[in-house]
């Protein structure tokens, strides 16, 4: 098992690493066209779609190092033992609201590919910015329990209330 999960978090990080610099790519096309005096209007459109691609992969990859949302203020005021329980907790909320997400993202692509939906300048199908919705939120869901039952560090077994977190 240890073998698969580390194939698919290997294979999630390329793919992220690819739109990622796909965007970077297309941008600067976009950008210098532009100098040009001329514009790619195709390379606005692609990049958006990387870009959704990014945003929803990037999600996955950091429920899986804990680095998602989360609200640590009773983690921080709770006895070291409760850590794990409320690491399940955290877990099981992010299963019911991704599962949720997951169920109606199939159902928008099922219907994106029922009717023909394409996007406006490329003509690719519409269902091709939902997939990584669904993709993520069941990635999402691994990754959250992943982290929920690796054991907590040492250092870390009293979580602490950080800047910017909830």
């Amino acid at each position: 098992m240890k073998k698969f999960e580390y194939w698919i978090w290997r294979l999630l990080d390329a793919m992220i690493f690819v739109t990622v610099v796909g965007m970077v790519v297309l941008i600067t096309l976009q950008v210098g066209s532009r100098w040009q005096g001329g514009s790619l209007a195709w390379t606005e459109e692609l990049s958006r779609f990387l870009f959704v691609w990014t945003i929803w992969l990037g999600m996955a990859a950091g429920f899986r190092h804990g680095q998602h949302p989360s609200l640590n203020f009773l983690s921080a005021i709770s006895p070291p033992r409760l850590q794990p329980l409320l690491r399940l907790l955290q877990a099981a909320a992010a299963t019911v609201f991704f599962a949720i997400v997951c169920r109606y993202g199939v159902e928008l692509v099922q219907q994106q590919l029922r009717y023909g939906e394409v996007s406006a300048t490329l003509q690719l199908g519409k269902w091709l910015t939902t997939v990584p919705l669904v993709l993520g939120s069941a990635l999402a869901i691994l990754g959250a329990w992943m982290h929920a039952l690796a054991p907590i560090p040492e250092g870390l077994s009293k979580a602490s209330v950080t800047e910017g977190s909830l």
